[in-house]
């Protein structure tokens, strides 16, 4: 996600050459990932990790293959481990703390499967510093499970958003209480996970699991503007300005691929920042679904001063669930940081108008749920308990 250099614009959507706008230009830009399943458990006891997350992936885009990632107790950085072939672009991994290392990996055993009566995942490889991990949960029962449709809360930890990156599972559950418990052990020694109260009554573990979820980042630090009539060339899953509205201005854009579609809807539709008057200023509300689930919202304005346009989307609303099963609507309801952490994001930005303009701009978080909660309350806090 973050660029060589915090705020610098990239190669402006236009072609080369002193020629005529070909479209409004609005300063939005929306990517848009999938995955075919995930897994994820906090480290309640271990000396230097807590937390720890399975990637599997099997599409046109990255190929086949397992991306493992450990956290860091100390700084919240991340060790992230590829397995050789998949094609993934790193950038888009700056969680936590930030990447530690990045290092292509081949694993003894590699496999991640989400079925209708449970989950079958099992790794091992080596870590940078040498120690052998092992990961082994299968909770497969031969009941069909009924999952939740879930806001994953990973960016309530990001200490520098490069974007706003929103994680949506269609597909979530938690790993059942099964005569074969989740086992992690690293370098010889078990890792226990982190638990949440009341396992006896709800038959749960703290280990999570999803499948066909999707990535989704909302203006990307690298990303100029969006030009409606001319969407950049090889950045796949980024379209710009689908729906056109009233004036030139823009009303909606669109991100997708394959079955998945990710949707900014502007009210009013947002006016061309390069035909904006001097001196005139422009707002209104967007709001961001996925498949027709709408995560977030939040407010835009305009303001030109000569050539230049000040750009801003802040006011972001909470995820607001429906249809959780009953522990999970407990968990979001008691933990608030699953619901509110949008509402700590927010982004400025400048459009520099000529006959390519250019856009520059960061997200910042702007204080409150920093994802402490949720770990005080699973027991698997940043804090040792060595």
């Amino acid at each position: 996600m973050r660029p060589a250099r915090r705020g610098a614009a990239s190669a402006p959507f236009a072609a080369a050459g002193a020629r005529p706008r070909p479209g409004p230009v609005v300063p939005v830009t929306l990517r848009l990932d999938p995955l075919a399943a995930m897994l994820n458990a906090e480290l309640a006891d271990h000396p230097v990790y807590d937390g720890l997350e399975l990637q599997w992936f099997d599409d046109d885009q990255h190929g086949t293959g397992m991306l493992a990632f450990l956290s860091r107790r100390a700084d919240a950085t991340v060790d992230y481990y590829v397995q050789p072939g998949l094609r993934l672009d790193r950038r888009g991994y700056e969680i936590g703390g930030g990447q530690r290392s990045w290092t292509v990996t081949e694993f003894a055993v590699a496999r991640l499967v989400v079925t209708d009566d449970g989950v079958d995942a099992e790794v091992r490889f080596t870590d940078v510093d040498g120690r052998v991990v092992e990961v082994r949960v299968d909770d497969r029962d031969g009941r069909p499970r009924r999952r939740a449709r879930l806001l994953a809360p990973v960016s309530a930890g990001v200490l520098r958003p490069t974007s706003l990156l929103l994680v949506w599972m269609p597909a979530f559950d938690l790993v059942r209480v099964t005569s074969t418990p989740p086992h992690v052990r690293i370098d010889g020694r078990a890792a226990s996970t982190g638990s949440l109260p009341g396992t006896r009554l709800h038959r749960r573990h703290l280990v999570k699991y999803a499948a066909d979820l999707v990535a989704v980042e909302l203006n990307r630090d690298e990303d100029d503007g969006c030009d409606a009539a001319d969407p950049p060339a090889g950045r796949p899953g980024t379209v710009c300005g689908t729906t056109a509205g009233p004036d030139g201005g823009v009303a909606a854009i669109t991100a997708a691929r394959g079955r998945h579609l990710a949707e900014v809807r502007f009210s009013p539709a947002m006016p061309d920042a390069a035909g904006l008057p001097d001196g005139a200023r422009a707002s209104g509300r967007w709001t961001l679904t996925v498949d027709g689930a709408e995560l977030t919202s939040g407010d835009w304005s305009l303001a030109r001063a000569c050539e230049r346009v000040e750009a801003g989307l802040d006011g972001l609303a909470p995820w607001r669930p429906r249809g959780l099963p009953w522990l999970m609507r407990l968990v979001t309801t008691v933990v608030p940081v699953f619901r509110a952490w949008p509402t700590t994001y927010a982004w400025r930005g400048e459009v520099a108008l000529s006959d390519r303009p250019r856009v520059t701009g960061a997200w910042r978080r702007t204080g409150g749920h920093d994802g402490q909660g949720y770990r005080r309350a699973t027991g698997s806090s940043t804090r040792s308990t060595r």
